[in-house]
């Protein structure tokens, strides 16, 4: 990255402050000379950039490195505690809310229930009311705050950032992000949850480094976020990831789209739930008054516990999901493939099965190349994707 006095230096000033604030993050420790060697910009040009950030708090010295002759380098990190993002993830059931420092380090997390499904003008009252708590609960600057990240179970528009189909809410054609910064104060970034879990995996998890790879989550429904060399994957309008309709099963159940074995038919949890429920009250008439969540919940105790009948459940799922996988692997050749959500805590009883049926969908090469993993984290990685979003920004990201 080289100084020029063409272009728009205004532009190309920010593009080199976020290229040297993703060096001092990565390295943990690099000195001003180690920057311009890195960047390509001058002893001066890196000078001032680190001047400007020390005197915005973004960064602080923490003591000197090793010297090959002449005065020791001064040393700089990221400051943590400084600024800080918010992650608001909105579900049928919860509004899951994370609040990070730049670093990462997770300064506040909690699960809102939601004791009804939210209208969209609802869904911002109460993530307004979360936020005004929480702020005065942490004790928060609001001109330390970079902006605000929330999560979507459904498709937006990849130029308005309108929501134009989250069918679990109930929402369609409509547009949150505005009312939602004017509420706040705050700049507000809408992405699809999926998404943001990959967000999370690539900047937290297991694919931090990884340049090629599929985050899957399994919830209500089934969506997948996707990074092609170290970027995240959109599609033409917005919208790639859907592969919770890839058609698994042509005999299968009608699903929602309007198509018949769709993988959310066969491997989500409220098509799990719904298995269970359908065997269980042969013996029990009153699970059939049971809530999604409560039949998942005893679904996966009595696998746990080593029930046939519900852990086969659990692996006919599984083997749903292994063939979607597959052809994920043949169309993306995935390095990682990274299965979150809900599915952490059944991982153990069901990855093999995953493994075996992704074999038989996909190419054998691909297939060995690719690792099938459980996600490190659970329901909070979308929230914590949608917090990493604004800090991204801040990194040139």
């Amino acid at each position: 990255m080289r100084e020029t006095t063409t272009g728009n230096n205004k532009y190309l000033k920010e593009l080199n402050k976020a290229a040297i604030l993703d060096l001092i993050r990565t390295t943990r420790g690099i000195s001003r000379k180690a920057l311009a060697d890195r960047t390509g910009l001058s002893p001066t040009a890196t000078g001032a950039i680190v001047r400007e950030l020390l005197g915005a708090q973004f960064i602080r010295e923490v003591g000197e490195g090793k010297s090959s002759g002449g005065r020791k380098p001064v040393m700089l990190e990221i400051n943590p505690d400084s600024y800080y993002s918010f992650g608001f993830d909105i579900d049928m059931r919860f509004i899951y809310t994370v609040v990070l420092d730049i670093t990462g380090k997770v300064h506040y997390e909690e699960k809102w229930e939601n004791h009804s499904s939210l209208t969209p003008e609802q869904a911002v009252d109460r993530i307004g009311r979360i936020y005004d708590t929480v702020v005065s609960s942490l004790k928060i600057k609001k001109d330390r705050i970079l902006g605000v990240g929330v999560s979507i179970p459904g498709m937006l528009d990849i130029t308005t950032r309108r929501i134009f189909l989250a069918p679990n809410l109930g929402w369609s054609n409509v547009d949150i992000r505005e009312s939602l910064s004017q509420r706040l104060d705050a700049p507000v970034y809408l992405d699809n949850e999926a998404r943001c879990s990959a967000f999370c995996e690539n900047w937290l998890g297991i694919c931090k480094g990884v340049e090629d790879f599929v985050c899957i989550n399994i919830e209500s429904g089934i969506g997948a976020g996707v990074f092609v060399r170290g970027k995240i994957y959109r599609g033409y309008t917005g919208s790639a990831g859907e592969v919770g309709h890839i058609s698994v099963d042509e005999n299968g159940p009608r699903c929602k789209c309007g198509n018949v074995g769709c993988l959310e038919t066969m491997a989500s949890i409220n098509a799990m739930a719904e298995r269970y429920r359908e065997m269980a009250s042969k013996t029990n008439p009153d699970v059939s008054g049971n809530t999604i969540d409560q039949n998942f919940e005893a679904l996966l105790a009595g696998a746990l516990d080593g029930n046939r009948a519900c852990l086969e459940i659990l692996k006919e799922a599984a083997v749903s999901l292994g063939k979607a996988i597959g052809y994920l692997i043949n169309a993306f050749n995935p390095q990682t493939i990274v299965i979150g959500k809900k599915f952490p805590r059944y991982a153990k009883l069901v990855i093999d099965d995953i493994a075996e049926s992704a074999a038989k969908t996909a190419l054998a090469h691909l297939a060995e190349n690719c690792s099938i993993v459980p996600s490190s984290f659970g329901e909070n990685s979308s929230a914590l994707g949608a917090a990493i979003i604004p800090i991204r920004k801040l990194f040139g990201k």
